[in-house]
C-alpha cells in the first residue's frame, strides 16, 4: 500500500508505545493489545449492529483510517478481526468502534445475540493493516460489499476532513434496502468534500424485489461498474485508482474486471475479509531473516512460534523447541505459524518485508539448516 493518509498526529511513525520509529520499508505501526468494556451496542440493520468499546485508562490505539483491529470476548478462544468502522477524528476519547455482520453459526454472533453485552470486558488489539488512501490526484473508485463497508467508509471521512482533492465514486453492493445502513453519513461527507471536487455514492442492490419503491440501482455492483461507468467510458483506467473492501468473490470479479479494462496492479488497493475456512498463512524460513517485524504486529501471543526447527509428516507439523545455546541464532531458529491458532488476520504478511511469508506457501517446511544439510549431503 503507498503512503498514507495525512491525520492529525504530528508524527505517523511514532510508536505509541514508546518504540523507536522503524524503517519505513518495514512495517509502520506496533501491535498492542488494550483492555476496555463494551459501552454500547446499537442496531443497524438486522443483521448488523455498531459495537463502541471503550478503553480502560488513557490507552490510545494511533490507528489510520482503513486499518483493523481485533476484538477478543471471554467465552471465544480466538480474537476477530474487523476494520475500525470511524475515520479517527470522528472517534470519542478513548472509544473505538466496530460494525459486525451476524454470521450464521459464527461464534462472536451467537456470544452478541445471547444478551446485553454493554459493560462486558473486552480486548482490542491494533492497529493493523496497510489499507489506505495513496497520495496521488486520480479518481478514487471505491468498491465495498456487505460488511465492507466500514474499511471504505473510514477512508472516505477522513478524505473529507483533509479536504482531499480528488472526486470519489463510492460503489456499495447490497443485498436489499434492509441491508443498507451509514446513508446518512455518506450525506455527510459529500457535504464536506472539497468543494471543488465532488463525492458520489452509489447503492447497488442486487436481491431487491421487483415490485419494490427502489428507484435505484439493482444488479450486481462490480458489474454496474462495468456496464454503466468502464464500458461507457464515464471513466477512464488511466485517471483511477480503486479501493476494494468486502467479500473475497466481489472483490476477485472486479479486479478482473479492471484488471481487463486495463488498470494496472499498482493502482488497485483491497482488504479481503477472511474467515477460519480461509488457508492460514505460511513463513518460508528460507526467505526469512528473523527480523521479527511479524511477531510485532501478531494479535494474539501463540499464532506466531519461535521454533527450534519444525518437521512435516501425513498433514501434521511437528515444532521443536528452542534450545539456548543449542539453536539460537539464525541458522538454527524458525518461525512457524499454528493454522489452530491463527485468526487469519495477514497482519503478519503486511507487515514481512521480505515476502516470506503467504498463504499459497508450502507447508513442508523450508528451513535454511535443512536446506544446508541437503546441500552438503548431495555435494559429498
Amino acid at each position: 500500500m503507498s503512503s498514507m493518509l495525512k491525520t492529525n498526529f504530528n508524527d505517523p511513525l511514532t510508536s505509541y508505545t514508546g518504540l523507536p520509529k522503524p524503517e519505513k520499508a518495514i512495517q509502520t505501526f506496533r501491535v498492542e493489545n488494550y483492555p476496555g468494556i463494551i459501552s454500547a451496542v446499537n442496531q443497524l440493520t438486522y443483521d448488523t449492529v455498531e459495537v463502541v468499546v471503550k478503553y480502560q485508562g488513557d490507552a490510545f490505539i494511533m490507528a489510520q483510517a482503513g486499518q483493523y483491529g481485533t476484538l477478543k470476548v471471554n467465552g471465544i478462544d480466538r480474537a476477530r478481526a474487523y476494520s475500525f468502522a470511524k475515520s479517527p477524528h470522528l472517534e470519542n476519547k478513548s472509544e473505538v468502534t466496530f460494525f459486525i455482520r451476524f454470521v450464521k453459526g459464527g461464534e462472536m454472533s451467537n456470544w452478541l445475540q445471547q444478551q446485553n453485552r454493554v459493560g462486558e470486558q473486552v480486548i482490542v488489539g491494533g492497529p493493523m493493516g496497510k489499507f489506505s488512501l495513496d497520495t496521488s490526484n486520480k479518481t478514487i473508485v471505491c468498491i465495498a460489499g456487505g460488511s465492507g463497508m466500514t474499511g471504505i467508509k473510514a477512508l472516505v471521512e477522513q478524505a473529507a476532513h483533509d479536504l482531499l482533492e480528488r472526486d470519489c465514486l463510492f460503489f456499495y453492493g447490497a443485498r436489499t434496502q434492509d441491508d443498507l445502513y451509514c446513508l446518512d453519513e455518506m450525506e455527510t461527507v459529500a457535504r464536506k468534500w472539497h468543494p471543488k471536487h465532488k463525492f458520489t455514492f452509489i447503492p447497488v442492490l442486487s436481491r431487491e424485489p421487483e415490485d419494490s419503491n427502489w428507484q435505484g440501482v439493482r444488479g450486481r455492483v462490480t458489474q454496474h461498474l462495468k456496464d454503466q461507468y468502464l464500458d461507457k467510458a464515464q471513466l477512464s483506467v488511466k485517471d483511477i485508482k480503486a479501493f476494494f473492501c468486502g467479500p473475497p468473490g466481489m472483490i476477485d470479479h472486479g479486479l478482473s474486471i479492471l484488471k481487463s479494462a486495463g488498470l494496472d496492479n499498482k493502482d488497485m488497493f483491497f482488504d479481503k475479509f477472511e474467515d477460519m475456512s480461509s488457508p492460514a498463512p505460511v513463513i518460508n524460513n528460507a526467505k526469512c531473516t528473523l527480523c521479527d517485524e511479524c511477531l510485532m504486529v501478531k494479535p494474539i501471543a501463540n499464532c506466531i512460534v519461535e521454533t527450534g526447527g519444525h518437521t512435516h509428516s501425513k498433514g501434521k507439523t511437528t515444532t521443536q523447541p528452542v534450545m539456548p545455546g543449542l539453536t539460537s541464532g539464525l541458522y538454527y531458529n524458525t518461525l512457524f505459524i499454528n493454522s489452530d491458532s491463527c485468526i487469519r488476520c495477514y497482519a503478519c504478511v503486511d507487515a514481512c518485508p521480505h515476502d516470506a511469508i503467504s498463504s499459497s506457501n508450502s507447508t513442508i517446511p523450508n528451513i535454511l539448516r535443512q536446506l544446508s544439510e541437503t546441500s552438503s549431503t548431495l555435494s559429498s
